[in-house]
């Protein structure tokens, strides 16, 4: 057996994986930068009673946090929120940023792959794109089932994960950030980020197809 045949089919599985890895980073990126997320929360889940604040404020909390997770600042400035809420957006902020650099990385990693497949084993760009629409296809029936079944273990476990400290254990009742932000927010978030990732997946995929049907 030529042992290239197997380690070109690894190599062209991690590359797609790493593909999914990117526009997932991508499309988290896109999404906590503009303001319908924000107004789809205060819409779906009437922040403004659950809070007892006035919309103004809400969205004035919204632009801070949303700014905050890409300007320099150390800290958010949110008057309502306790010592612990700051802190806690803080090691938030750093996970958001490791997500986005590991985004950049991963591109980096993603191009030199891309490289070797089609220099050295004439795989090219459109077949592992097409590779990552068919993992990502599983990894949204086996996360999408998770998710229905089983989403506030997940959201548990990856806290735990995530945190070294106990700082996003806050009370639902007095705590603004668990107020403004409710779990069931964060799932409806987790489906956009998924569904998104996988749509731009597929466009990808079926441009890449056509230009290569043009190359011929």
């Amino acid at each position: 057996m030529n042992l290239l045949t197997p380690f070109r089919l690894t190599l062209t599985i991690i590359t797609s994986l790493l593909f999914i890895l990117i526009i997932i980073s991508g499309s988290l990126n896109f999404i906590v930068r503009y303001d319908f997320i924000y107004d789809y929360n205060i819409a779906t889940y009437s922040i403004d009673e659950r809070t007892s604040l006035n919309l103004d404020k809400i969205k004035e909390i919204n632009f801070n946090i949303k700014t905050y997770f890409f300007d320099e600042n150390e800290l958010l400035d949110v008057d309502i929120y306790s010592d612990k809420e700051i802190l806690h957006m803080k090691d938030v902020k750093h996970i958001m940023n490791l997500i986005f650099n590991l985004g950049k990385i991963l591109s980096i990693v993603f191009c030199v792959f891309i490289f070797l497949l089609h220099s050295y084993f004439e795989v090219h760009l459109n077949k592992v794109i097409f590779y990552s629409v068919i993992l990502f296809s599983s990894i949204l029936i086996l996360l999408g089932v998770s998710f229905l079944l089983f989403f506030q273990e997940i959201f548990i476990i990856f806290h735990k994960i995530a945190f070294n400290n106990d700082l996003w254990i806050l009370n639902p009742n007095t705590d603004y950030l668990l107020m403004m932000f409710p779990e069931d927010f964060f799932r409806d978030v987790a489906v956009l980020i998924l569904l998104s990732s996988f749509l731009l997946n597929v466009i990808v995929y079926f441009l890449f197809r056509k230009l290569s049907f043009r190359s011929k």
